[in-house]
């Protein structure tokens, strides 16, 4: 006797005869703690729910309070006259009018630099790793919001750093100092070489920088779903852009 077929349900989209819930975003604090404790499970939640706004905001807050900080306690004087006086083209009365230039307008640039930098460099690395991923997905192609979800939560990692240092500007004298040699977790804390481009070196050697490496691959892999391959160009990406902006161009 021939058998009757059923059609059967599917339990992976039905339970009970409903459809089961969309996924819980991760909450900032989840996404805070998630990049320190399970960066895998974190990027793999942020591939189904991407998430990308309350970690912009953190970011450009956590940076708002540094540019502040260290603005208000920063010698502009003691940081500029020692670099403006080995430039023989510029003049005793020019060298004045540019650094009182800087200590009038330092904190508003700081400011407007933060609050319209952020984002532009946030969605500029998103947009980077999405043209990667479209290239090295292991299948489904990553959507934009995915690179911007991965981009932003990642950068978390910075977050600690500037407190940390805005910490550092009000309990030390600070004087002519940059930010990064305020940072005890930043080799240019401890060695402060006169070449620029050794002193640019030290300065991203800095533990919350080198670790924000690690999470690009990881958000790369399972965020964006790529292969191995295109993550490590994603990372090589981040690696190269803090080489030549931040070491080669030095001076």
């Amino acid at each position: 006797m021939n058998e009757e077929l059923t059609p059967q349900r599917e339990s992976s989209l039905f339970e009970g005869g409903e459809p089961l819930a969309k996924p819980k975003a991760p909450s900032l604090v989840d996404q805070f703690v998630g990049i320190f404790t399970e960066p895998t499970e974190l990027f793999k939640k942020l591939h189904a729910t991407p998430v990308w706004g309350w970690a912009m905001g953190a970011l450009t807050v956590s940076s708002l309070v540094l540019v502040v900080a260290w603005g208000l306690k920063v010698d502009v004087d003691a940081m500029l006259r020692p670099v403006l006086e080995q430039k023989p083209q510029l003049s005793g009365t020019q060298i004045d009018q540019v650094i009182d230039f800087q200590t009038r307008f330092l904190m508003p640039i700081g400011i407007l630099g933060v609050l319209f930098g952020t984002p532009f460099t946030l969605l500029l690395g998103a947009l980077l790793r999405w043209v990667v991923g479209l290239g090295t997905a292991e299948a489904e192609k990553p959507t934009f919001m995915q690179a911007l979800s991965a981009t932003s939560v990642s950068s978390l990692v910075m977050v600690p750093y500037a407190l940390l240092t805005s910490l550092m500007c009000w309990t030390q004298k600070v004087g002519g100092l940059a930010q990064e040699k305020l940072s005890p977790t930043c080799v240019a804390f401890y060695l402060r070489p006169e070449n620029p481009k050794l002193y640019g070196l030290y300065a991203q050697l800095d533990i919350f920088a080198l670790f924000g490496f690690v999470l690009v691959y990881l958000s790369s892999r399972h965020t964006l779903r790529l292969k191995a391959s295109g993550a490590a160009i994603n990372t090589a990406v981040a690696v190269m852009i803090v080489v030549v902006f931040k070491i080669l161009l030095a001076k």
